[in-house]
């Protein structure tokens, strides 16, 4: 038997390709996650396209051996947000599929980290992303700061993911809000209220929004649609520059 892992898309069941219909068609069982990302589709009319049942399963259910013990015997699908291997959960649920001896199959779909090229920021000029989390007792991880530090360092962009919770999904000026305490603590103006930096709603959805902006500005606009996330503009080149003309509000 075998395990489909299959990328619903940036935003909707519309998102999700005709390579990845056929092959749930065939599937006996066909599974969701939505811990990963958040996703604005309606999974009644996924099922009809599909003529399948789809569960939703929770993160403890996907990181368990739950999947690969059920894809020994059948054929099982777990469709998965944006594209399914941008989450490293993904990535250690194929490796315990394949030392089972199962067949993997991936169906790739739309990406934050290729839709972000919409700001015109250049994908190749882009260094090593990270996540923003909710901070929480015991653990207000600073790696988010470090990682744009880093990247400035050498002139490079950077993709800035904010968390997604089961019953919250972090908005850009919470986002903002936690860069600027780390700014404070670590005092080396990666961000401030006069950094300019692009704030991303929705990629690929019908409310996207893109605006190159000043923090300071930002945090005024407020904007609040998710799945969000925040983009650092490192060494701009004249093409970037002139492109991001055009997201100035």
């Amino acid at each position: 038997m075998s395990l489909y892992l299959i990328g619903l898309g940036l935003n909707d069941e519309k998102d999700i390709s005709l390579k990845a219909v056929e092959n749930l068609k065939k599937c006996d069982t066909v599974y969701v996650e939505f811990y990963t990302n958040k996703w604005h589709g309606d999974l009644k009319t996924l099922e009809k396209i599909i003529g399948k049942k789809i569960e939703a399963l929770p993160r403890e259910k996907v990181e368990s051996e739950m999947l690969v013990e059920k894809a020994k015997e059948k054929t099982v699908a777990l469709l998965i947000p944006g594209d399914p291997l941008s989450a490293t959960t993904h990535l250690e649920l194929i490796e315990t599929a394949k030392l089972e001896n199962i067949e993997v199959k991936i169906i790739h779909s739309s990406s934050i980290y290729t839709a972000v090229a919409e700001s015109g920021l250049q994908l190749y000029k882009f260094g090593r992303a990270t996540t923003l989390c909710y901070p929480e007792k015991g653990f207000a991880p600073e790696s988010p700061y470090e990682a744009i530090t880093e990247n400035q360092k050498l002139g490079l962009h950077t993709l800035v993911l904010l968390d997604v919770k089961p019953d919250r999904n972090m908005t850009i000026n919470e986002g903002l809000e936690l860069l600027l305490k780390l700014e404070e603590k670590k005092l080396a103006s990666a961000i401030t209220l006069s950094s300019k930096i692009i704030a991303c709603c929705q990629l690929g959805g019908k409310a996207q929004t893109m605006i190159y902006d000043t923090v300071e500005n930002l945090l005024k606009k407020d904007p609040t649609a998710v799945p969000a996330c925040i983009l650092v503009p490192g060494k701009l080149n004249f093409k970037e520059e002139e492109f991001l003309e055009f997201l100035s509000d």
